[in-house]
């Protein structure tokens, strides 16, 4: 048995991809694919989901250049989509790209490698392992100010909390579960993805199972896409960046049907037009004071390194190589990031297995529930309709009386 943390020689001739989804991202999107270039990416997949601001000529460009493949989806349902987006973006790369490794990303997320270029992270997974899993943490909103948003965002959550994202081994079978993406998994001879994932079952039953049907009756679970017990990159994530980023963002929410009018999103869309979007975003600031209190709890940490990195990234327009920058953390910084990610990745991975179960469980009761319902409503139905029947037998009675006594 391998050691958890064993990896092997990096290779350099690995292709990397990253494919991602976007809609009105203007402000930060250059800025993202000239900081994944410097890190190692090799190309770039893009579907656009009907952009209108200076997103659609920063994609022309890098698609002229040759380092990006842009794909218009233009009014099309996001949340219908979003996984097949991102399934024919990962099979493209494997298909017709050439790439060894995919990376699933968002604009305003940054993948950061705790030491060395992306490439020579994702080169290093070993070979028995096809998902590398980034656990994310957030940049805190800051007021408006001059300056790019790297430069004045230097403050993040201390842990990362957030559910990861994957990248994978490239492979014309691969399916993104879910729009986020949070994982993938293969699909079978059919193209679904249920052939290939065996049900854990319960103990006995799967005992039960397997007498019965025998150990060739099940076909072998699909390994490709296991997950790497590794973590070595984090996912910087910066969702509020400006007023005016935050407000277009509000608009493609509540406006666009990019999510339903419902929950939290319904009191977003009446802040917004009850004229209280200021009041909204001003709750999404952190000031100096919470600022402060937030660094002394240990909650939030200063993090200046990625504007750093992000001001030395060559211009992959004018010649930047791929992989020309490297994350070159201290021993100290080092031991301390690989710590951190280590505890917050097993921490999230609990986490959402506790509420995956939590939720498993009330949907059961809540099934339950429906199917009780259902079956009193099915025994009312059917007693109605023997009353229904009884009710026609005996009029037939009385009409066969009345009318045969007046043929009498």
């Amino acid at each position: 048995m391998p050691p958890l943390t064993e990896t092997r020689p990096a290779n350099p001739a690995i292709r990397v991809a990253m494919a991602f989804k976007i809609r009105d991202e203007g402000d930060v999107l250059e800025h993202n694919l000239r900081f994944h270039h410097a890190l190692g990416v090799d190309h770039f997949i893009v579907t656009d989901n009907g952009s209108t601001d200076e997103t659609v000529g920063i994609l022309a460009r890098y698609a002229e250049a040759g380092l990006l493949t842009a794909i218009e989806a233009p009014n099309t349902d996001y949340r219908e989509q979003g996984a097949q987006w991102m399934t024919d973006m990962a099979r493209l790369a494997a298909t017709e790209l050439g790439a060894d490794w995919v990376v699933h990303t968002d604009a305003d997320e940054f993948w950061w490698p705790i030491e060395g270029t992306l490439k020579e992270t994702l080169a290093a997974v070993h070979d028995r392992y096809g998902v590398l899993l980034a656990p994310r943490c957030e940049f805190i909103g800051r007021p408006d100010g001059p300056g790019s948003f790297a430069a004045r965002l230097t403050i993040r959550e201390a842990r990362s909390r957030y559910q990861p994202k994957v990248a994978h081994r490239a492979d014309p079978d691969v399916v993104s579960i879910d729009r986020g993406p949070h994982d993938v998994a293969a699909v079978g001879p059919s193209g679904e993805v249920t052939e290939t994932i065996r049900p854990p079952g319960r103990p006995v039953h799967r005992v039960i199972r397997n007498r019965e049907l025998g150990a060739s009756s099940w076909p072998e679970e699909d390994t490709r896409f296991v997950w790497a017990p590794w973590w070595p990159v984090r996912i910087l994530h910066f969702p509020v960046r400006s007023s005016a980023q935050f407000r277009r963002r509000t608009q493609i929410a509540i406006f666009e049907g990019m999510f339903p009018d419902r929950g939290r999103f319904r009191r977003l869309r009446e802040h917004y037009e009850e004229g209280r979007f200021a009041e909204l975003y001003r709750e999404l600031i952190f000031d100096e004071s919470e600022v402060d209190a937030g660094l002394e709890a240990g909650r939030l940490v200063v993090d200046e390194r990625f504007a750093q990195l992000l001001a030395r990234c060559p211009d992959p327009l004018a010649g930047g190589p791929s992989g020309s920058l490297r994350v070159e953390p201290s021993p100290q910084e080092l031991e301390r990031d690989r710590a951190a990610l280590e505890f917050d990745a097993m921490h999230v991975l609990a986490r959402t297995s506790r509420w995956l179960m939590v939720n498993r469980d009330r949907n059961r009761e809540r099934l339950a529930k429906v199917m009780e319902q259902r079956d009193a409503a099915q025994a009312r139905a059917q007693g109605l309709q023997r009353t229904t029947r009884v009710r026609r037998f005996r009029l037939w009675r009385w009409l066969q009386r009345v009318f045969g006594r007046r043929r009498g």
